[in-house]
């Protein structure tokens, strides 16, 4: 089946994955994903931002001739408000990551009102809990499933999804509220105070 192509004057629209292009980030699984569903969405492209390192963009470029990808963009790292203007730019922000601490480019997405599909190697459950995005496991298939629904969708149902993720960072990440949560954990620790809940501790 052919791919509608855009309309004239319609604006291409983006999914963004802004990271180290590094073996550990699983951009060869999107890659992969993207694949499956690149003809059914003719008016969307992959921007695939940040350093490579150890020669995995070289490899995924290869990749993307192997399989034809004719909408897959790969541009070196960018900073300031060129980044910004990257997350603002996107329809969409993925993260396949294998494994992250935090994930720092989510609530960079999400602060500029971007939804996320996010893997679980990424402790980013609340993008489900929010309705801010997908949080899904690993694989190819979950992958390109979650791009294909999010994809299909309304442009005013992503932008819903995106403000409820920037009012979630002003929420919760602002340094407003992680002032008050270092406050919550000194006096924790005086014994001055209860265990701030979002303190883990063995029992």
């Amino acid at each position: 089946m052919l791919a509608e192509r855009p309309r004239e004057g319609e604006r291409m629209r983006t999914v963004l994955c802004l990271s180290r292009i590094h073996p550990k980030k699983g951009i060869d699984r999107l890659v992969e994903a993207w694949a499956r569903i690149e003809a059914e969405h003719g008016n969307w492209q992959l921007r695939i931002i940040g350093p490579s390192e150890k020669g995995t963009r070289e490899a995924l470029e290869r990749r993307c001739r192997v399989l034809g990808l004719a909408r897959v963009v790969f541009e070196d790292a960018v900073f300031g408000e060129a980044k910004q203007e990257a997350y603002q730019d996107a329809d969409l922000f993925v993260l396949p990551t294998l494994n992250e601490n935090f994930g720092m480019v989510v609530a960079e997405a999400l602060a500029n009102a971007t939804p996320v599909v996010c893997t679980v190697g990424a402790p980013w459950k609340g993008l489900a809990e929010h309705r801010c995005g997908w949080w899904i496991d690993h694989g190819i298939e979950p992958l390109s499933a979650a791009l294909k629904t999010a994809m299909a969708m309304p442009r005013t149902s992503l932008d819903a999804m995106g403000a409820r993720g920037r009012a979630w960072m002003e929420r919760d990440f602002s340094w407003q509220r992680i002032a008050a949560n270092m406050v919550h954990v000194y006096r924790w620790c005086v014994k001055s105070d209860e265990q701030p809940d979002f303190v883990l501790t063995d029992t």
